[in-house]
């Protein structure tokens, strides 16, 4: 019966464990009209053997006087015998040896070839015509019925492969199911020769259950001359037939990516199995240029993306920016013209609001200075061991001086919590989330800055008691470029950078950020990072 191998669940297995014919149709299949020695004796032992048979039935019969029984227990035998032999040669050699035994053992006188009776030629002659007639159309039905078996195969063979290869979303699955599935058509290791670390050499072995238990050839120039070729070289093929494998290119986008070559031995592939062998291979490598389309198209929605974030860059930056840098240019005119008529009051005030500008576009070019290194994988961590605390102190000090229009609360850990980190880094990830909440808070609301220990993490928590986050919006703080409560930073004073740079910097430190809600309302920020133990060996290089 067709079928494959199943998973515990009994669900069907992607791209392994096919099982291609039963043990009973892979006897049928394998069967070949072209006659070996070998065959030949086993032939010529069926036809004595199957005679021998008759015979014996045929002395029943005549003790019981059932005569009319031995003729047809000898066509019958016939029979038998052109359904379990090869050619027509061991059929006619049956016919002949069905009227000699007949004529020795049951007519007389018996036990001699010699035949008293005006019937028995003529017996003889229609006996041996009928068992051959009938022996011939019982050859003519077994081909008919193996060909159709062949085709049957062929066609259930290239639909299991192109079922398989279906089920895969990779170069690599696509390589072990063919490999598998060739296995068990050939009935022999199948190598896998491609390019490698070592060059052109064999890279994997897939081997089937019903695989003949031969030590596989090595054979890599019959593969690379397969590869030159882009053709079929080696056993049962023009190209080294004297080759003890079968070796078959595989395509992808008009180029060879590898071989595969099946170790059969002394066997030779039939035409049929190189035909079917062949499909499944060109089946492969439609399934490769499917994959490739594939990445290509996903590829080019990544350049897309990318597009289409270099352009919400810059249309930000520009917005962002330039506001600031107008209200800087704004506040230093009317100082530089109109200062002295101005009261200090007023000449304070917009001295601090030129500071706070230059203070956000300090710290938006550093984050953006900040994140591109990270993504482009440039920053190497300068790790020290710092106590948590100092950390959390050094960066309330380059906090937003609008902090002091909030109250601050901080609650320190009662343990002393060290870590191993960037200390520069792990600052700027404390002061980008302090920010956030001073710029998404009203005045005179709490912002609580706390660290504490969870087993084997030190835990930095930054939380307000402002409006809070949407849930729509909290699986999208941490992206570039996006801001809450709009797609994209376009309005208010936020690239929308901060939130992001603090994941990246958070998660090369080894550590993980999450956002909650904070209670009764407002907004929580939290990021773990691992925790430092002192040992005696660490605490004597600290002293």
């Amino acid at each position: 019966m067709i079928g494959r191998k199943t998973n515990g669940d009994g669900m069907a297995s992607p791209c392994s464990n096919w099982s291609i014919v039963s043990w009973f149709e892979q006897r049928v299949f394998a069967w070949s009209d072209k006659p070996t020695p070998k065959r030949f004796a086993i032939d010529t032992l069926i036809v004595f053997l199957t005679m021998l048979l008759a015979t014996v039935l045929g002395a029943i019969f005549y003790s019981l006087d059932m005569e009319a029984c031995i003729v047809i227990t000898y066509v019958l035998a016939v029979l038998c015998v052109s359904l379990l032999t090869v050619g027509r040669l061991h059929c006619l050699v049956a016919s002949a040896l069905a009227v000699l035994f007949y004529n020795f053992f049951f007519t007389h006188p018996r036990f001699s070839l010699t035949a008293w009776g005006r019937t028995y030629p003529a017996t003889f002659a229609v006996m041996f015509v009928v068992a051959f007639i009938a022996s011939t159309v019982a050859v003519t039905l077994r081909r008919e019925v193996h060909a159709s078996q062949l085709a049957y195969r062929r066609t259930q063979v290239i639909l299991e492969a192109d079922e398989a290869l279906r089920r895969c979303s990779t170069r690599e699955q696509i390589i072990d199911a063919i490999g598998a599935q060739l296995s068990k058509l050939l009935e022999a290791e199948v190598i896998w020769y491609a390019e490698g670390i070592s060059g052109f050499a064999p890279q994997r072995h897939f081997s089937a259950v019903s695989a003949t238990q031969t030590e596989p050839i090595v054979e890599t120039p019959m593969a690379r001359r397969a590869m030159e070729n882009r053709s079929a070289v080696g056993a049962g093929t023009g190209c080294f037939p004297s080759a003890s494998g079968y070796y078959l290119p595989v395509i992808s986008d008009n180029e060879v990516i590898g071989v595969m070559g099946a170790c059969l031995g002394n066997k030779t592939p039939l035409p049929a199995e190189q035909n079917e062998a062949e499909a499944v291979v060109g089946e492969a490598s439609l399934a490769l240029n499917r994959i490739q389309a594939l990445e290509q198209r996903e590829e080019a929605a990544v350049l897309a993306k990318n597009e289409q974030l270099r352009a919400n860059l810059l249309r930000s930056i520009s917005h962002d920016l330039r506001t600031p840098l107008t209200a800087i240019s704004g506040n230093a005119d009317v100082l530089l013209s109109d200062g002295d008529a101005l009261s200090a009051d007023k000449r304070a005030e917009l001295l601090r609001d030129i500071r706070s500008d230059a203070n956000w576009l300090n710290a938006t070019v550093e984050n953006l200075l900040a994140i591109t290194r990270l993504e482009n994988g440039n920053v190497q961590l300068n790790t020290t061991v710092e106590l948590l605390d100092d950390i959390i102190e050094e960066a309330l000090r380059h906090a937003n001086p609008d902090i002091c229009q909030h109250r601050l609360e901080i609650e320190p850990c009662e343990d002393l919590l060290l870590v191993k980190v960037d200390a520069k880094l792990i600052v700027q990830v404390v002061v980008n989330l302090v920010n956030n909440a001073v710029t998404h808070t009203q005045a005179g609301s709490t912002i609580r800055v706390s660290t504490r220990s969870r087993g084997s993490e030190a835990i930095v928590r930054v939380e307000d008691d402002g409006p809070g986050i949407k849930d729509s919006d909290k699986a999208h703080v941490f992206e570039s470029f996006y801001t809450v409560g709009r797609t994209l930073a376009d309005s208010k004073r936020s690239v929308g950078l901060g939130l992001s740079l603090c994941k990246s910097i958070v998660e090369a430190h080894g550590g993980s950020i999450v956002i909650q809600d904070a209670v009764p309302h407002g907004c929580a920020f939290e990021f773990a990072l691992p925790r430092y133990e002192l040992t005696e060996g660490t605490q004597e290089d600290a002293d």
